[in-house]
């Protein structure tokens, strides 16, 4: 049931906002400021997952379904076999405000959101979009039912300027993932991305519970957006992940703007058992024509595709790929001039020149594969293909500081104690610059050539049956080389 926004105190979010009209709702789910990039804080010992809590808001984590300056979405689950209500409150952090009164100041709107049962275990998932009171302030939040209530937690604004975002993808639960959230949490980022493989629960519902338990410190202070992966697909088809985020569209494909970039999540055909892989493909090719004609336009300076599945890959083991499906996304790809392909999947990072086909070539995409998120660390074939600008063994992330029309990035990893199968999964936490590039925007004659109208269904779904019984074939290859 929807209802309309209760504003909690009127005349303290006048003197907040600067007017007391209140903000429009619509109901459905810590960044910083910039600074030069780290010279990779110390870790530690990372700290194990907070003890769930057998009562209460538990597992927070924000995202977007709208505007990325002025929209918040959040999500949380409960126990029990009863909802209760799902209260949002929320209000702005002002200059003159302590840690106390962040924490214990009265919220100045309250929304009531909606929740789903939570597959698999006695557990709600509750959601609830907002507009923020001020886009120029900070967000700070809790949740609850009206008597048990989450911490407060703070989301930094959308900076207007220069802002930054993190990748990394197959996460888990390991020691290794923990040492990625500790480093990722002492990192000022904007904008979080996690590119498929999020628990590896694999149908073991309370896996997804202890690791939302274990990234809540970071997930609830910094918008994040997440790709589905194939270890997805294993829980009931991906019902699971469409219940526990809250993403614009059908939640698994979708596309959003953040300042000048654009990026499409695509599933890659993970979930291909759900039969919307036809639509998929239809929606990436319509999305990226209007996006390549926003960029032709001066709207945007950027493309990006985020998706758990690599396009190219060294990583041993996991050749061949997906030849008929990888065919037709790159050469969607290609035709609209995507600028980056963010990537996990492969537990390696390798990061390409800008290439197209499996080839170097300087109208194509650069792809960066940071499948290093914690859950394993996998090997190379013994010969790297000549598109590959780097490679590394380990466990990491990357960093995307985005300043105007040049995209400069960083990768952070640590590697292992050795390469050695009885060694190679154990960490250290001595994380170094390993990687350092720039990606230029393209030029007006580039953008123009790829502002192209979009293709219908007949000519893009015509070697379909063969698309999907050779995604079938890759997704079974992917699960059958997984560790």
């Amino acid at each position: 049931m929807t209802r309309k926004p209760v504003v909690l105190n009127p005349g303290r979010r006048a003197f907040l906002a600067g007017t007391a009209t209140l903000p429009t709702l619509w109901l459905a789910g810590c960044g910083g400021t910039q600074s030069d990039l780290p010279t990779a804080p110390p870790v530690g010992n990372p700290t194990p997952p907070p003890a769930m809590p057998l009562n209460g808001p538990r597992g927070l984590h924000v995202s977007l379904t709208g505007d990325a300056a002025s929209s918040r979405a959040v999500t949380w689950f409960t126990d029990g076999t009863e909802a209760g209500p799902s209260l949002l409150e929320f209000d702005t952090v002002t200059p003159a405000m302590s840690a106390s009164d962040i924490q214990t100041m009265p919220m100045a709107v309250q929304a009531e959101g909606s929740a789903d049962a939570t597959p698999g275990v006695e557990a709600y998932t509750h959601r609830a979009s907002v507009e923020v009171l001020d886009p120029s302030l900070p967000f700070r939040y809790r949740v609850g039912d009206g008597e048990s209530w989450s911490d407060v937690r703070v989301v930094q604004p959308t900076p207007s300027g220069n802002w930054r975002f993190t990748l990394f993808g197959d996460h888990g639960i390991t020691e290794r993932a923990a040492l990625v959230n500790r480093q990722v949490l002492n990192t000022p980022t904007d904008l979080l991305l996690i590119a498929g493989d999020l628990s590896y629960a694999n149908g073991n519902q309370p896996v997804w519970d202890q690791w939302f338990g274990s990234v809540e410190p970071l997930l609830s202070e910094r918008v994040t957006m997440t790709a589905p992966g194939n270890h997805e697909e294993e829980d009931d088809g991906g019902n699971t992940f469409k219940n526990r985020f809250t993403h614009p569209g059908r939640n698994t494909f979708y596309s959003f703007d953040y300042n000048r970039v654009h990026f499409m999540v695509s599933t890659a055909g993970a979930l291909i058992n759900d039969g919307t892989l036809p639509e998929e493909l239809l929606t990436i090719e319509t999305d990226l024509a209007l996006a390549a004609a926003r960029r032709a336009a001066g709207e945007i300076d950027f493309i990006c595709v985020l998706q758990h599945f690599t396009i190219w890959t060294d990583q041993e083991g996991r050749a061949p790929a997906n030849p008929s499906l990888v065919l037709l996304e790159e050469n969607i790809l290609v035709r609209y001039g995507v600028d980056v392909v963010l990537c996990g999947h492969d537990h390696v990072y390798q990061r390409s020149v800008p290439m197209a086909f499996g080839i170097p070539n300087p109208l194509g995409y650069v792809q960066m594969m940071v499948g290093t998120g914690g859950q394993s660390v996998r090997l190379f074939e013994p010969t790297i293909q000549s598109w590959s600008a780097k490679e590394f063994i380990g466990t990491g992330y990357a960093i995307f500081d985005v300043e105007g029309r040049t995209m400069r990035g960083q990768y952070i990893g640590t590697a292992p104690t050795g390469l050695g199968d009885d060694v190679r999964q154990n960490p250290t936490d001595d994380f170094q610059v390993v990687d350092s590039f720039e990606i230029q925007a393209k030029d007006m004659i580039a953008c123009r050539a790829c502002a192209l109208p979009p293709r219908n269904a007949e000519a893009l779904l015509a070697n379909y049956d063969a698309t999907a019984a050779h995604t079938r074939q890759r997704n079974a290859h992917a699960l059958a080389h997984c560790a």
